[in-house]
């Protein structure tokens, strides 16, 4: 008797998906050991993501103390107006939430979601029913410390959930950094 076990078959686009994500995780694990100033890294890591994974404006906020503000910290894709405006509460918005429940949060299509505050306004002259919004939390331990998101055009191909994954592994990476500098 022969078991027919399923085997996992990769597509070439599949496959394809993957080599870029391991070359994005590369280039982003080379940005962290490249400066000791957190601010010019989180802009590298946006402007990496970016220009590997087509993310637009990329975001990376962090939780002010004494722990009840979440302002940004870094961009790209957003003038230096548009990130002054990027303050919330914690629970407030899609990063407010974020933060609060330590979850991710995608909304598909920032066009028709309420809770999408928009306000950096960085998305006043565009269709927003192409644009998705991805934002994940950074946490050191148990404790969210702040959020990376980035928009997403909307494609067919493109598998959101995989996106999470991605930006939930280099948030992870933005948190060791995070730590040592609040150390």
């Amino acid at each position: 008797m022969t078991s027919s076990k399923s085997k996992s078959v990769n597509t070439p686009l599949e496959l394809e998906r993957k080599v870029l994500e391991l070359s994005t995780l590369n280039e982003v694990a080379g940005a962290l050991n490249s400066s000791l100033d957190l601010e010019i890294t989180l802009r590298t890591i946006l402007k990496i993501l970016h220009k590997r994974m087509g993310m637009e404006r990329g975001t990376i906020a962090l939780v002010s103390p004494p722990g009840d503000a979440i302002s940004i910290r870094a961009t790209y894709g957003l003038d230096p107006e548009a990130e002054k405006r990027g303050s919330y509460k914690i629970g407030e918005g899609i990063t407010g939430r974020v933060v609060k429940a330590g979850e991710p949060i995608i909304v598909p299509n920032v066009g028709s979601n309420p809770l999408f505050l928009n306000r950096t306004r960085s998305r006043a002259n565009i269709k927003k029913s192409n644009i998705s919004f991805i934002c994940v939390p950074i946490k050191v331990g148990s404790r969210t410390v702040g959020t990376l998101s980035a928009d997403r055009l909307f494609q067919e191909n493109i598998s959101l959930d995989e996106d999470v994954r991605l930006l939930a592994t280099i948030s992870s990476f933005i948190a060791q950094s995070v730590k040592l500098v609040q150390s």
